[in-house]
Parts: structure tokens; sequence; C-alpha cells
């Protein structure tokens, strides 16, 4: 019995040893967004009362030079995770098969130290699939897209974090990321405190984040956590404008896509004497936000050979404002985009203080100090820079970075619209004149001319789709156009469109339609020539319509957004089918039908 009793005694005090121990140390939150650069963060004294960046620039470490490794979310992302380059972790793009379960996570060091740990996704491409999910107790990745929302906004998802600390976390420390990816989707509707919607565009989503911030900061104070959690709220990417036209984002290697927000709010066991609202402005990288989770974790990554692109923690300046590390430091940037998309080899940079070297057949050389939106390229032989030039230069062969060629102008061509111009139904009109365009430059383009198709249905623009039908010989864009014009001699080769008509339905006919959906609506609208229960055929396809238009909506944002999302589908962008039979005049009515229960506005 006393055995028993000194055993248990010694399974209460080590039970409570480690839960003292949990309690005692800092956790830490990640805030990781999409689209934010430094310049989209206004740290002056004049900005909102309820401005969560003005609270992380009066109680932070502001880097003003700090870049992600990629444009792309999920490698930047893995970077932050792991404190290594892609070219370490092999994860280049947002596409398969993500990061292995040999590369070590942060968040697995701090499960392994009894951390809770968490993640809270707002949406593509940061899915379980991209292999981040290791090391997290809660990896919450439900997200069900809507006509409204395809994303989780940050606002849900930093409710659905504090829900969790205060159920489940309790007293304990905790290691947990927030992925926001809302400054993308300008088109989603936003709400003022006084209820009042916000215009669309991302000044608005960058106010709504801002106003979100705050009130996740002030219930971190409110509940005793602010002082104990380490925060970081990191850009993950930038935003290309219309000053280089012809650089898709998602392979724009320049400062104003690859030079990030970073704050770190240190957490503070004593209250200093001035508030930590330092800034640093020598180049750090993601990667060593990455070396920085290891090190307030207790661990480090051991490097096994001398690395061209050496990390560092950024522990020393949290503490001071000095930064130990040389100015020269080389980084690497770095878009696989074209490798996954299958349009080219990875395209990389480097950047070494103020030299930025863009690997290209034709290199391109920037003095950031003197030109700082990078417009005037320099010759590669300019005196002043050129043993930093031959570094980085050689920097990249040794590590067998190829040269990235010359992108096909129809990649250029087909992505060249804003987001705005795909996304906004007022600006649809303009849309569909601009494919015009594009397609008129690219006529061997797939993409452009089904683009193109899907919106003139959708705009009933009946000439452009009778040309489109006409020109590339598919019969039924050129059918249906042809029946809204009230031309008598219309007629269609299909053997799916010939169900609509034949007055028996037979095997055959059926064995010769391979569209399902369509099918689907043929057994409602003929349900009585098959047998068939007309109500429940009816309920049938139109869920199957639902998510066949809630999948054409995802395409189109993705089209919108320069195809950096994984749609895993088999259907394109273009009209289907029954789109283009519900246009037909004779079922006006059943496309009202049919469109009204989606609960979105009639296309």
């Amino acid at each position: 019995m006393r055995k028993i009793i000194l055993t248990l005694t010694l399974i209460l005090l080590s039970l409570v040893q480690l839960s003292c121990q949990t309690k005692d140390r800092n956790s830490i939150l990640i805030i990781a967004v999409d689209e934010l650069t430094i310049s989209d963060v206004n740290c002056s004294q004049d900005s909102s009362e309820r401005s969560g960046f003005q609270l992380l620039c009066s109680e932070s470490v502001r880097f003003t030079h700090a870049f992600s490794p990629s444009p792309m979310s999920v490698p930047a992302l893995a970077s932050l995770l792991t404190g290594l380059y892609p070219y370490q972790h092999k994860v280049r793009h947002n596409g398969g098969p993500g990061l292995t379960a040999e590369v070590e996570l942060a968040s697995e060091v701090a499960l392994d130290q009894d951390y809770r740990t968490s993640f809270f996704s707002g949406g593509a491409p940061v899915f379980r699939r991209s292999g981040l999910n290791q090391g997290f107790e809660l990896f919450d990745d439900n997200i069900v897209p809507t006509f409204r929302s395809l994303i989780r906004p940050f606002k849900q998802n930093a409710d659905a974090f504090r829900q969790w600390v205060h159920q489940d976390v309790g007293g304990m420390s905790f290691f947990s990321v927030i992925y926001v990816p809302d400054l993308l989707f300008t088109n989603t509707e936003t709400l003022t405190d006084l209820g009042e919607a916000r215009n669309l565009s991302f000044e608005s989503q960058r106010e709504e984040l801002d106003e979100s911030l705050f009130e996740l900061f002030q219930d971190l104070k409110s509940s005793g956590h602010w002082d104990s959690t380490t925060i970081f709220l990191v850009g993950l990417n930038g935003h290309t404008g219309n000053d280089r036209p012809k650089e898709l984002s998602s392979m724009n290697l320049h400062g104003e896509n690859t030079q990030v927000a970073l704050f770190i709010k240190p957490s503070q066991k004593k209250k200093r004497d001035e508030a930590i609202h330092w800034k640093i402005d020598q180049n750090v990288s993601l990667v060593d936000v990455g070396r920085t989770l290891f090190h307030l974790l207790g661990e480090s990554i051991v490097d096994q050979a001398p690395q061209s692109f050496p990390a560092q923690s950024l522990t020393e300046v949290m503490k001071s404002a000095t930064a130990t590390w040389p100015e020269d430091r080389p980084l690497l940037l770095e878009s696989g985009w074209a490798l996954w998309r299958k349009a080219g080899p990875l395209k990389t940079a480097a950047i070494s203080n103020h030299v930025l070297y863009i690997n290209e057949e034709k290199p391109r050389l920037y003095n950031t100090l003197v030109d700082r939106f990078e417009t005037n390229p320099l010759p590669l032989l300019q005196e002043s820079i050129l043993p930093t030039t031959q570094k980085l230069q050689n920097l990249l062969y040794r590590n067998q970075f190829v040269s990235f060629p010359a992108l096909n102008s129809e990649w250029t061509t087909k992505l060249s619209l804003p987001y705005s111009r795909w996304m906004r139904a007022d600006q649809e009109d303009l849309l569909l004149k601009d494919l015009k365009r594009l397609q008129a430059q690219q006529p061997r383009s797939l993409d452009l001319l089904n683009w193109t198709a899907q919106i003139a249905l959708n705009r009933k623009d009946w000439d452009t789709l009778k040309q489109l039908g006409q020109k590339n010989k598919i019969s039924t864009w050129q059918f249906v156009a042809e029946k809204n014009l009230n031309v008598k001699t219309a007629k269609v080769s299909d053997a799916c469109f010939d169900l609509v008509t034949v007055k028996t339905i037979g095997t055959d006919n059926l064995k010769n339609c391979n569209d399902g959906l369509f099918l689907e609506w043929i057994d409602w609208i003929r349900a009585d020539a098959r047998g068939l229960s007309r109500e429940a055929q009816r309920k049938r396809f139109e869920r199957s319509f639902r998510n066949y238009m809630l999948d054409q909506l995802i395409q189109r944002n993705n089209i919108a957004a320069g195809l950096i999302w994984d749609t895993s589908r088999d259907n394109i962008f273009a009209p289907s089918r029954v789109e283009l039979a519900l246009a037909l005049p004779e079922f006006s009515k059943l496309r009202h039908q049919v469109y009204k229960s989606l609960t979105i506005e009639e296309l």
C-alpha cells in the first residue's frame, strides 16, 4: 500500500511540476496575412483609435526590410514554420504534394513540449493537404465556401481562436497560427461598427483587418494573455501594381511583392520602463522568423553544411534595437509558379543589403537604396556594386538556380486583368470587352476562348457567342446564340441536346451523353418520359447545379487571382451544356426558377 501511495504521489508531483512549467512558459501567436506589405501598415499617430496595427506599432519590434522567400503562400508559410528556405524544405508552390513528414515544424517542437497547438486557416490554398498540419492538435481548415464568401474572414477565425483559448487551453501555454487570405478578396463586403457597408476595395479589407486585430488584442489583454504571448504579425507576400503589366503577381520577385510587413511583440514577464517600439532596418527573411520560433522554444536548427543563404534568429533584436548580423547577408527569393503550371523553370532572385539581382536570361539589377520602386535596371558591370553583383551571381550558380527565360506571352496576356475586373458585378461588361480584345491577341488560347464564351453567355451577348461558335466550330454555342437571335435555321449536333426533344428516351440515348449534370437536368424536365418523380429529380438537380455553380465561382476567383490555387477539378471555366440549355428562349421561366434557387442574383 505504501508503494502505491508513493507512486501516486510521485505521479501527482510530476503532473503539478509539468503544469507549472507549461504555465510559466510564454505563448506564441502567429498571424500570417496574404498581401500585407510594410507600407500597408500605418504607424502614424493619426490612425484610428480602434487600430490593431497601432497597438503593434507602439509595443513591437518593426522590421522595415522583411522579405518573403516566395510570393506563394504555402512555401512562405512552410519557411516560416521550419526556418528553412523552399529549396531546403522542398515546397515550391501551392500545389501538391506539400511538406513531407521528414521536415520538422516549430509546431511539432511545441507539441513535444506540451504546448497546446492550433492552426486556423481562412481558406485556400492552406489546407491539410499542404502538410502544414503537422504538430497541430487542432488544424481547422473546415471552410464552407458560399456564394457570398469563399473564405472564412479573419474576424471569424479570431473568434474561433479566442474560443479555443478560453475553453481548451486554460492556463497552459499555446502555439497558434492564424492564416489570413482576406486582403486578396476585395469583393467581400465588410461592415463598420455602425453597420454601414464599406466600399469594395483593398483599403476596406485592410481597415476591417485592422479593427479585427484590435478586438483580438483587447481580448488577449483582458484575459491576461497579452503580456505572456509573443505575437508575430507577418505578411506572406505583397501585391503587384499596374506599373508592371507583364509581371505576374505569382512570379513577381520585385520589392512590392516580396517585401512584407513583420512585427514581433515580445512577451514581457516584467514590465519595462519604456515599451518596445523600435525598428530594424537590416534585411531579414521569413526564414529568420522560423529560426526565431525554434529559438523561443529552446531549440535551434543545426545546418549540416555552410549555407549560401544563412538564416538568423531574431531574438536578440527583441531585446535591443541593435542588429548583430552583417548588413550584406544574402537572402534568396524564388517562385515555383511556372514550374507548377508547366510554364517554365523555377524563377529566382537574391538580395544583399540594397542590391537586388533578378536571375533571368537577361538579368536585372537594381540599387533599391536610390531606386526605391525598382524601375531603373542598372548595368551588370556597375562598378560601385560589382562585387555584390558577382557574389549574388555566384551564389545562385553554385546552388544550380538556372536563369529564367521569357515567359510565353499567352500567360502574361490571359492573366493580365485585375482581380476587380473579374469579380466586380458592375465591371462584367468591361470584362467581356477586355476578354474579346485579349482573345483576338491570342486566338490559339483555349483558356481565353472558353472564358470569353462564358462571360458572353452571362451577359447574353449572343452575337459574340455566335461568332465564337462559328469560328471554333462549337455547335452548341452557335445554336444557343442563334435561337436567341431568332435564327429559324438554328440547329445543333449534340447527343445530349437531342435528349431535350426526342419523344422517348431509351438506354442508347442516355449512353450517347456522358455529361452527368445534363443528365440530371433531363431526369427533371423529362421526368414523365423517364418514369421518375419530378419533384425528387428537381431537388437532386438543383443541389448538383448549386455545387457546380459554386465550383465555377471558385474557378473564376482562381483566374482572377492568377491561378494560385490547386482547385483539383476536372471541369473548366467555360459554358456547360446545362447553362447553355437553360439560356434557350423556351426555358426562360425554368432558368429563372433554377437561378433563384441558388439564392444569388440571376447570372
